[in-house]
């Protein structure tokens, strides 16, 4: 499929939209609140934060199923290497590893 529009159902997108509004709005509210006690809070302690928001909210299951909302939209037949379409589209993004814990620069 090489459409330049793809389409979805109006109650996947709220669905899709209403995660990752509380996903940000939550990260945004966690990083204010650091601010705030910038010089009382340690860095352990908005590490802290930030994983309790992330296992206690589902944040990882909330993600994973706005992923699988909009990759319906994509084909899955494979081409002659044997990828799909978003497989394709995939290749050479970067994911964290304990080896590679911080992204690697764009190059200008």
């Amino acid at each position: 499929m090489n459409n330049e529009t793809v389409s979805y159902r109006r109650k996947d997108i709220i669905k899709v939209l209403k995660h990752l509004n509380m996903i940000v709005v939550s990260l945004d509210r966690i990083g204010s609140k650091y601010s705030e006690h910038e010089g009382r809070k340690s860095d352990e302690e908005l590490n802290a934060l930030l994983a309790d928001f992330i296992f206690d909210w589902n944040v990882c299951e909330k993600l994973a199923n706005v992923r699988k909302i909009l990759d319906t939209a994509f084909s899955r037949e494979l081409d002659d290497n044997e990828m799909d379409e978003l497989e394709r589209e995939f290749q050479g993004l970067q994911y964290w590893s304990r080896n590679n814990p911080k992204p690697l620069k764009k190059r200008k």
